[in-house]
């Protein structure tokens, strides 16, 4: 037996109307829509049949973080035309590929660090302990799509 392979590609989403800070609400299925129209675009029904296994599966709308599952070989394709991207649902925003990794465990390794990076970055923006605690818990929150 062979077992399926799966890549996993970790994005950022930047908004081109709204600045970094705010918070970008975003659903997975119109991402999932648009990455299958722009594959037949670009690559043709090839490139939209090989992309069965293409799913959403993470989302944080404050560090506008998204990991997007699909097949190993044909991740290719995707990692190819994300700069192209234009749209995320109805934002207009531009994707940047910030890693790709074999298990969802090195995806989240590379969060962890990404995110605490983001909060020193942050937190001295802030006043008083509670804003700081709900910049945390704002950063560090993993909905599950």
């Amino acid at each position: 037996m062979v077992r399926v392979k799966n890549r996993y590609i970790l994005v950022q989403l930047r908004s081109n109307d709204k600045p970094e800070e705010e918070e970008l609400f975003v659903t997975s299925r119109p991402i999932c829509k648009y990455l299958e129209h722009q594959l037949e675009k670009y690559y043709g029904t090839f490139g939209a049949a090989s992309m069965l296994r293409l799913y959403v599966i993470y989302f944080n709308a404050k560090t506008h973080l998204c990991i997007i599952q699909c097949s190993h070989g044909p991740h290719r394709f995707i990692t190819s035309i994300l700069p192209l991207l234009t749209t995320a649902d109805t934002e207009s925003a531009r994707f940047r590929t910030l890693y790709v990794g074999a298990t969802l465990r090195q995806c989240h390794k590379f969060i962890v660090k990404y995110q605490q990076r983001y909060i020193n970055k942050t937190i001295g923006n802030y006043r008083g302990n509670m804003q700081k605690k709900k910049l945390v818990e704002a950063v560090t929150k993993v909905v599950k799509m």
